[in-house]
């Protein structure tokens, strides 16, 4: 092998093992950082790329008998969302002739794992099935079948153990979307890759996927350059 390859070879070693243990580094080495002290509502779309979607809290709900309910519109549809303290609920009215005559259209929630958790989400089971204050859940009608969107909880887990203490802070957030966009434009997701920047892919993933694309791209550049230096030299 040529004097030439072997440097190539060790410069792209080199780079991948270097990047690998950069962005493996503990936290605790890299400096103090800040320590977030409240959470805020985010946008959906950064979350899971709804096309549209109802934010609110506890301070949107008011009394209604022994509920607290939050009413809105999504999806061409009236929503009411329900609660008694210990529980939510998620029902869609359903109108005859423009008039609304009580029905409701109810929602099971699916949990991440595959689990009916049924026609009401206890705090109990939200915290069961969070990760890092943070649930999803896919909402199926009761009657049809068929999708409702999905169901986001979180909150901010290092000041709210869990999801009721944040609730009783006004601070456990709820998301119901629908309509996740689908992206096909594969050019966005070439330049995340050659950039170290994949959505929801960890560092060190997106590091090992690129590592062998850029030794391609390098090796080929040599070569070309390599190849066509002889023709140059008057």
């Amino acid at each position: 092998m040529a004097n030439e390859q072997y440097g190539f070879v060790f410069a792209v070693t080199f780079l991948i093992i270097f990047s690998a243990i950069l962005v493996s580094m503990p936290t605790d080495l890299q400096g103090k950082g800040a320590t977030a002290n409240e959470i805020t509502p985010v946008d959906p779309n950064l979350l899971t790329d709804f096309t549209s979607s109802e934010t609110f809290n506890a301070s949107d709900f008011v009394p209604w008998f022994t509920l607290e309910i939050y009413e809105y519109n999504l999806d061409s549809r009236n929503w009411i969302c329900g609660t008694d303290g210990t529980e939510f609920d998620l029902n869609a009215k359903i109108y005859w002739f423009g008039l609304w005559l009580g029905q409701l259209d109810a929602v099971r929630f699916i949990a991440p794992d595959g689990t009916d958790r049924s026609l009401s989400i206890s705090f109990d089971e939200i915290e069961d099935d969070a990760e890092d204050g943070s649930v999803f859940y896919n909402l199926i009608y009761d009657f049809s079948g068929t999708s409702a969107g999905g169901l986001i909880f979180f909150w901010n887990s290092t000041l709210y153990p869990n999801a009721s203490d944040a609730w009783d802070n006004n601070v456990l957030f709820l998301i119901h979307g629908v309509g996740i966009t689908v992206n096909t434009d594969i050019v966005p997701l070439l330049i995340g890759l050659l950039f170290l920047q994949l959505p929801d892919i960890p560092m060190l993933v997106n590091i090992l996927l690129i590592g062998p694309v850029w030794a391609s791209i390098i090796y080929v550049l040599w070569y070309v350059i390599t190849t066509m230096i002889p023709f140059l030299s008057p």
